[in-house]
């Protein structure tokens, strides 16, 4: 009694010159891996340097300082947003327009953070609306790590997604022609 199962050797079918194809759909490489991996921790440390500055509007009494404590709050806000927007799945959406929703948001992230720490560090020197930062304080050195924690990861994952969208592509005529 035969089985219903066909011999194969190394990927190749006995008695044909057809290799057997190992690409399926979704194929996940290598590069596309490392840009979602940078775009989940990108966006947590988004949310951090967020909460760090809601530490600072409500228990630190930033509240009270004129335009620094409102930009501290908007801060807050907006890196709550981005962040949870990188972190939903819009590609639902389709992946054109999920891809586009996430590099606007990852573009809005550097923005956040990159403000952040550009005015922290001119505080730093010189009086910013009114206010000049003393001392390299915990809140201040947790706001320098993760803004540019977070301006290289999600910078990471737009270049990434950038670079991948040709392969992507290519790899869809390819399997689209098999």
């Amino acid at each position: 009694m035969a089985s219903g199962h066909r011999p194969t050797t190394h990927g190749r079918d006995i008695g044909s010159e057809k290799t057997a194809r190992m690409h399926p759909a979704h194929a996940v490489h290598r590069s596309d891996l490392i840009g979602e991996m940078a775009r989940y921790l990108g966006a947590i440390s988004l949310v951090v340097v967020g909460v760090i500055h809601a530490q600072q509007y409500y228990y630190a009494y930033f509240s009270v300082v004129p335009t620094i404590g409102t930009l501290f709050l908007l801060s807050f806000v907006g890196s709550g947003v981005v962040g949870a927007t990188l972190i939903m799945p819009v590609r639902r959406l389709g992946r054109n327009i999920g891809d586009l929703i996430l590099v606007l948001a990852a573009l809005g992230g550097i923005g956040i953070a990159l403000g952040s720490l550009v005015a922290l560090l001119i505080s730093e020197y010189t009086p910013l609306f009114g206010f000049m930062e003393s001392g390299y304080r915990l809140a201040v050195v947790l706001t320098l790590i993760f803004d540019t924690l977070t301006s290289c990861l999600l910078a990471l994952f737009v270049v990434t997604l950038a670079r991948s969208r040709p392969a992507r592509r290519g790899r869809r005529s390819a399997i689209e022609a098999a």
